[in-house]
């Protein structure tokens, strides 16, 4: 082979490893339910999508985070090449049903595909996003957590965490709680295959029970 072929067949080469390909499928119905804490216009730019990683039994791991709240999901049935941080568009959302996936090209391209691998949505543009997103098990230490709701918990995000849409009829959340540095965690079963953790930070701002309350006297019944 002389030079000038053994170069055609290099440049060929680094060609086909530049070609697209797919480095990540989930569960849409995953992505639909982590959209709500996805931050919105933040400076830190990483939370501004969708943190999908790798886990060391081959599932796939997914988390949003506005800072204030966060949703972590395993995705047992998931893929992901290396770990990515992907947008996601309002638009998408309402194609996100059971069956559909959510696939991520090499080159940023996403689309929402059907059951038989139709797509059914196509994200304009490059959706992958550059950025080191936070470890959440940095903020997260199931360790000594109790069943219940303890502390000042923003009441929105605590409505919004019931309403999480996961394509089930039945499901169940439940709630832990630890100390006042800790975030109050919740789970919720009973939607398939997706295993679901997600944390509200607590405030600090909230009174304790009134003092105002006037003091008990003699009861006396009124007269008939």
């Amino acid at each position: 082979m002389d030079q000038e072929q053994h170069h055609e067949q290099s440049t060929f080469i680094e060609k086909d490893a530049d070609q697209k390909h797919m480095i990540a499928r989930i569960n849409a119905v995953a992505i639909k339910a982590a959209f709500p804490y996805i931050a919105q216009d933040d400076v830190r730019y990483y939370l501004c999508g969708i943190n999908i990683r790798p886990l060391e039994d081959g599932s796939v791991m997914i988390c949003a985070t506005d800072g204030h709240r966060f949703l972590v999901m395993r995705d047992p049935s998931g893929f992901v090449e290396k770990e990515i941080i992907v947008s996601v568009t309002k638009d998408a959302i309402k194609h996100a049903e059971s069956g559909v996936t959510f696939d991520v090209m090499s080159n940023g391209d996403v689309s929402w595909n059907g059951k038989v691998g139709e797509p059914i949505f196509i994200q304009p543009g490059n959706s992958l996003i550059e950025g080191t997103f936070p470890r959440i098990e940095s903020v997260v230490n199931p360790i000594g957590y109790q069943e219940g709701i303890s502390g000042s918990v923003n009441m929105f995000y605590l409505t919004e965490a019931t309403k999480l849409k996961f394509g089930s009829k039945s499901p169940a959340i439940r709630f832990f709680t630890k100390d006042a540095d800790s975030p109050l965690l919740f789970t919720v079963s009973d939607v398939g295959e997706i295993e679901v953790l997600g944390g509200i930070m607590k405030r600090r701002d909230a009174e304790w029970l009134p003092n105002w309350l006037p003091k008990p006297g003699d009861f006396e019944l009124a007269a008939s």
